[in-house]
């Protein structure tokens, strides 16, 4: 794609893949391979989507990726990180959303996917240059959702983008947890199941990116705010649908402080196939 040469992963992380596939679940105190061992493009842009805040408009983008980032690094990737904001007060971020975008800090997900969309047309995809996307939380969803409206020209997205790679973690793809549908008001509306938005995106389970997109999705049995089937719910192959136990939605022990979790998460972005 895009003229990148993606190859397979070594055989340590083929056998932790076939252990995924064989019992849905990986453990995640298990070691991660070392960083010689990874091989695959690792020099695009990687713009990493925070999720919802329901307690504050304010996110710490550097809470929420540093360690991702900085295995990343270690593990072979020398393109550059940019951590995406989108509410008013979000801190430590290189962009911030608003400035691509008309929303409030209680707009659905899908008014900043418009957002983004822009941004990445505007600085990435007019340049020719292609970008992978890591989105948490809501954060898949603006990811998803940019790359699907901006693929079909509809209201308020920018012209189709160039994603080569996308990975969602602990993404409400069909809706969050159960108690979601308590929400009667404000950003919590567009993430419960059967939301205006949600059924808007899932009118496509796989959208393309210029030059197309390989998406992956990642889960876990022991997420208590997006069930695991939820996180997968889109049209991929099974191989890019990971569930894992053992990661919860927040806290230290959340898709982004877990070393397995990050080095599959870094492997979906080099390499095609997994």
């Amino acid at each position: 794609m895009q003229g990148d040469t993606k190859t397979t992963t070594r055989t340590r992380l083929k056998r932790l893949v076939c252990i995924t596939l064989a019992t849905g679940t990986l453990g995640a105190g298990i070691a991660a391979p070392p960083a010689e061992a990874f091989t695959g493009v690792r020099n695009r842009p990687v713009l990493l989507i925070h999720g919802y805040n329901p307690t504050s408009n304010s996110t710490d983008c550097s809470a929420d990726f540093s360690q991702m980032i900085t295995q990343m690094q270690a593990e072979g990737y020398t393109g550059p990180f940019v951590k995406i904001g989108f509410y008013s007060g979000d801190v430590n971020c290189n962009i911030n959303l608003r400035n691509y975008g008309s929303f409030s800090n209680s707009s659905s997900w899908k008014s900043i996917a418009k957002a983004f969309s822009t941004y990445v047309y505007n600085t990435y995809t007019v340049n020719g240059q292609t970008v992978d996307v890591v989105g948490y939380s809501m954060g898949g969803l603006i990811a998803r959702g940019a790359v699907y409206g901006s693929s079909n020209g509809q209201s308020g997205f920018s012209l189709p983008i160039k994603v080569e790679d996308g990975v969602t973690l602990g993404t409400p793809h069909n809706g969050a947890a159960w108690y979601s549908s308590l929400c009667l008001w404000g950003q919590c509306t567009s993430l419960k199941p059967g939301a205006t938005d949600i059924n808007w995106l899932n009118g496509n389970g796989n959208p393309q990116g210029v030059g197309g997109t390989d998406w992956t999705t990642i889960g876990s049995i022991d997420d208590w705010v997006v069930p695991s089937a939820s996180a997968a719910y889109m049209t991929i192959p099974s191989t890019r649908k990971v569930t894992y136990s053992g990661v919860s939605h927040t806290g230290n022990t959340n898709y982004m402080h877990q070393s397995v979790v990050i080095t599959r998460a870094n492997e979906a972005l080099a390499n095609i196939n997994l």
